[in-house]
């Protein structure tokens, strides 16, 4: 007859915890995402909420707030006029407003006026990029301040008949700063011939 064998006291081997670890790990994820929906409902958040409370219709004038006063008005010069093809200068004050300048010419101011107009030919050669057959006078009246500064530039005669090349010669001259003609402001006309170069 077999003999029975007495269960032994010794403890049953410990049994691996790993998947507690997991389940440690889901009941804190589950309770951090339970607090935030809680703190969502409850109002939390980043912006700080402005209660709005409705404003009371003055009942006292004295509490009225005034309003700013208006603007001052804009002043515009008068823009320039076009009489017959020719610019006339706007209407205002100073040297450059006279309907004639009395200016003299002088030996300074003649050869700047000359330098500038010798400075026009890239607005020429680049026109000529664009049209090889484009060649022409073109006439400048520039009226120049008592101090040297160019009151305005326009376009008297036109023989080239290109807006890239007047407009650009009429930008080097406005931009120009001309020694100071005698005896007050001075209308001067440059003539301007545009021939392209021979090639060699």
């Amino acid at each position: 007859m077999p003999q029975s064998q007495a269960p032994s006291s010794a403890p049953p081997p410990p049994r691996s915890s790993g998947g507690g670890i997991y389940i440690a790990a889901v009941v804190l994820l589950l309770l951090a995402i339970g607090g935030l929906v809680v703190w969502k409902l409850k109002g939390g958040s980043d912006t700080a909420v402005v209660p709005v409370h409705p404003q009371p219709s003055p009942t006292n004038p004295s509490t009225l707030i005034e309003p700013p006063p208006p603007p001052p008005p804009v002043v515009e010069e008068e823009a320039p006029r076009m009489d017959a093809g020719l610019r006339v200068a706007a209407v205002g004050s100073g040297p450059c407003a006279a309907n004639k300048c009395t200016g003299t010419s002088n030996n300074a101011i003649l050869s700047a006026l000359s330098a500038r107009a010798g400075a026009a030919r890239p607005c020429y050669e680049r026109a000529l990029r664009v049209n090889s057959g484009l060649q022409g006078k073109l006439t400048v009246n520039v009226r120049v301040d008592p101090q040297g500064n160019v009151c305005s530039a326009s376009v008297l005669e036109d023989a080239i008949h290109s807006a890239e090349v007047s407009n650009c010669v009429m930008g080097m001259f406005r931009s120009a700063k001309f020694p100071p003609p005698t005896g007050g402001c001075l209308d001067a006309k440059v003539p301007l011939s545009f021939v392209p170069r021979e090639s060699k």
